[in-house]
């Protein structure tokens, strides 16, 4: 207790001294934890979005089952009995949260003038996907939602109720032909998908051309995404084990891109992320080292007057360690103030190559506040160790006279 006393009163003391190594602190603490959440947030925002097109799992037909009853991508299709049986199994997986079906379809689009090559999909919840401009596509509707550079190489606008015409195969039916009214357009915010994007809805492309219940493949979704591999590994198992003639895709496999996209930035972020780190432990050290070494000849007057070496180190200790908490606790908040300040001042950001902006946020998670705060603490705890090392070589009346040679 007395230790603690004495510690404080220093702290009171050197108040000034004290309020800047906080602030210091606080500034690097919440940097790092503010980067770290940035790096998380964009790299799961990454993956929630590859996640939401695609699913956790793909289910499909093996590529050699029903050759006869493809999509015109050359896929097998999954009939009404296929998808009643797959439902019922995932009915019977608690790490499945839902799933849907998905019907591929690519061909011609035009209108009078224009036409272009589309590759387009029917959703069983078209509405998810929303649209940009114009109303989104509901389940039943008998409408569209273009890609926005496929809205704009057709020319077309929302004002005038716009419809096009769509050639293209389904199944084993042959050549199908419809007209179809344009209810808006989308910005995916990647030019190169919505240069031939179309969404639709399943049912009413079924009932449109008149077509049997089929899809392309249904996606699942699961409770937690650490879940995939095991709940991928049951499936195939399963599959295997009833010979049913099906096959399993992770989104990860659905999109190879993900993989060299996510390594480069984590490659980016890690050189970055040594650099702050080296420079807040250089900032830091030099900082709080430079502060108590100032402070010796105090060190030398408190054993001149009967204080043990041993508890001036102790004191020494205890007061990096709470200034440094101090500093930590400062930089939690001050990080998540920051988090809340994007958030309500809807600051936004382009990633490159896209011409969408989305909203700035941090991720900020329990590993990432123990590890970069631990970085920080340590870092206290080392920068007094040349002082304490002083301490120990000089004697009492040195260190009264200390003058730093």
């Amino acid at each position: 207790m007395f230790l603690l006393k004495s510690v404080w009163d220093n702290i009171l003391f050197h108040a000034k001294r004290s309020f800047l190594s906080v602030l210091l602190i606080t500034i690097a603490s919440s940097a790092m934890l503010l980067y770290r959440g940035f790096v998380e947030y964009s790299e799961q925002g990454l993956a929630l979005s590859f996640i939401s097109n695609s699913g956790h799992i793909q289910v499909s037909m093996k590529s050699a089952a029903e050759p006869q009853h493809t999509d015109n991508t050359g896929t097998a299709l999954l009939s009404a009995r296929d998808m009643e049986m797959l439902r019922s199994i995932y009915a019977d997986m608690p790490a499945v949260k839902s799933s849907d079906a998905v019907l591929n379809f690519q061909g011609i689009i035009g209108t009078d003038t224009d036409t272009a090559v589309f590759w387009g999909a029917g959703y069983d919840s078209p509405q998810r996907l929303g649209a940009t401009e114009g109303t989104p596509v509901f389940a039943g509707d008998q409408s569209l939602v273009l890609g926005k550079a496929l809205f704009e190489t057709l020319k077309l606008s929302t004002a005038q109720e716009p419809f096009v015409n769509l050639m293209s195969s389904i199944g084993d039916s042959g050549l199908l032909t419809g007209s179809f009214e344009v209810s808006g357009w989308l910005d995916t915010g990647t030019p190169q998908n919505d240069a031939g994007l179309v969404i639709a809805s399943r049912s009413a492309l079924l009932d449109f051309f008149e077509l049997k219940d089929s899809a392309s493949y249904m996606r699942v979704y699961l409770h937690k995404d650490t879940d995939m591999p095991a709940a991928q590994a049951a499936f195939d198992s399963y599959f295997a084990e009833h010979q049913l003639p099906y096959q399993t895709q992770n989104w990860k496999e659905r999109n190879p891109s993900w993989e060299q996209i996510s390594g480069l930035f984590r490659n980016q972020s890690s050189f970055i992320s040594i650099i702050l780190y080296i420079l807040i432990f250089t900032a830091l050290t030099q900082s709080l080292s430079a502060s108590f070494m100032e402070r010796l000849g105090e060190f030398g007057t408190m054993e001149a007057i009967g204080l043990k070496r041993s508890s001036v180190m102790q004191m020494l200790a205890l007061e990096v360690c709470l200034i440094s908490l101090a500093g930590i606790i400062g930089g939690i908040v001050l990080a998540q103030l920051g988090n809340s300040l994007t958030e309500i001042g809807n600051i936004t950001m382009t990633p490159p190559g896209y011409t969408r902006a989305y909203r700035l946020n941090f991720y900020i998670t329990l590993p990432a506040i123990l590890t970069t705060q631990f970085f920080i603490f340590l870092t206290g705890i080392i920068s007094v160790l040349h002082p304490m090392y002083t301490i120990c070589k000089h004697s009492t009346v040195q260190l009264i006279h200390y003058n730093g040679s």
